[in-house]
């Protein structure tokens, strides 16, 4: 093997492929990347064997082969490099780097040690605007358990539906949903369960990239498609909770709220609820009143306008499930609905359909 790159080129490549490969791992070829050339072109993969990426970067190949070489060391020695051009040269298991006064060798593993990336076959497909698909995500990812006894809350719910993609997300004590168009209508309906991590990594990175999201699945498998990168994950295997069924159908009393006003309180307060995260939110008359109160800390009353429908309410709450929420929500005013202080609260965006976050009460 022997190509020639444009060094800002690779080093978008190996930062894209980099993400999934961990450090220390004692199957020493995964924590390497692959570097292969293929049809004139350059491939870069890695994978953690849950997750595998590939990504194709530009460059002149003059002469075809393939190797795989350490992921850190590749990536951090190209990215100090000062020079426009870099060349790669494989002898044997050795990558050889040119570049200017830099001659560098990089010990390396056989391309042919390295796990197989499996293929998705591109029969049932999904399209989606890739920025669209990274602004459901912001909404909603954070709400996924953490918890791996229940691996089937995880991961995040995704259900195709025609011309439409509802994305879920949920730990048992609150839960986030997003809807997003799809650009072209799915020809049957499909429901899954991506794992978080799997997420994780295609939002960063989405974050480097714009245009449309090809996405195909497996009986077991998803591979999302957009720009020159390729991302296959397993799927989860079990059933997600019909959470459609708990959501409340109607609502006691509504508040609008400023949402930096109720941030800002939200913050403040918290540092009167040190050990518990516990805090009361009271609704009355025009106002909305966040308070909490420790024997170590102290006390804190903040007291923000609100334009309220239906009687008083009151209920308390985990001050961070209230935060997870309005961080990543772009509307300057949403909406709190509650019941009573035993029933799931809801806050959406004013004027915006196409969310709902469902947060459950604390009893004390």
């Amino acid at each position: 093997m022997k190509i020639v790159c444009i060094k800002e080129n690779l080093k978008k490549g190996l930062s894209i492929v980099g993400r999934v490969v961990g450090t220390g791992n004692p199957l020493q070829v995964l924590n390497n990347i692959l570097i292969k050339t293929e049809a004139g072109r350059i491939r870069l993969s890695s994978t953690n064997l849950e997750i595998g990426i590939n990504t194709w970067v530009g460059g002149k190949v003059d002469q075809e082969g393939a190797l795989t070489v350490p992921a850190r060391i590749i990536s951090e020695y190209i990215n100090n490099l000062p020079t426009e051009k870099v060349t790669l040269e494989n002898k044997e298991t050795t990558l050889v780097v040119e570049a200017e006064n830099y001659h560098t060798s990089i010990k390396g593993l056989s391309a042919e040690d390295f796990p197989l990336i499996p293929q998705v076959e591109e029969e049932w497909q999904a399209k989606i605007d890739g920025l669209e698909l990274r602004n459901a995500l912001t909404e909603t990812a954070w709400a996924a358990s953490t918890n791996e006894t229940q691996p089937e809350i995880s991961g995040l719910f995704m259900a195709f539906e025609e011309n439409t993609l509802r994305i879920a997300a949920t730990d048992r004590y609150r839960l986030a949903e997003r809807t997003a168009v799809l650009k072209e209508g799915v020809k049957s309906k499909k429901e899954v369960i991506i794992p978080f991590r799997t997420i994780s990594e295609l939002y960063k990175i989405l974050g480097t990239s714009d245009g449309l999201v090809e996405i195909y699945f497996s009986e077991t498998q998803v591979l999302f498609k957009f720009d020159e990168t390729e991302l296959i994950s397993r799927l989860i295997d079990g059933q997600y909770p019909d959470y459609q069924q708990i959501i409340p159908k109607e609502y006691k009393t509504t508040a609008e709220i400023n949402k930096e006003e109720l941030l800002h309180a939200l913050k403040a307060t918290s540092l009167f609820a040190p050990d518990t995260n516990n805090i009361n939110i009271e609704v009355k008359s025009n106002n909305l009143t966040v308070t909490a109160s420790s024997a170590s800390a102290g006390e804190n009353t903040t007291q923000i306008p609100a334009v309220v429908i239906g009687p008083d309410n009151n209920a308390i709450f985990n001050f961070r499930y209230l935060l997870d929420c309005l961080q990543a929500l772009k509307e300057q005013n949403v909406v709190l609905k509650m019941i009573s202080d035993s029933s799931p609260a809801l806050i959406v965006p004013k004027d915006r359909t196409n969310y709902l976050y469902i947060v459950m009460p604390i009893k004390t």
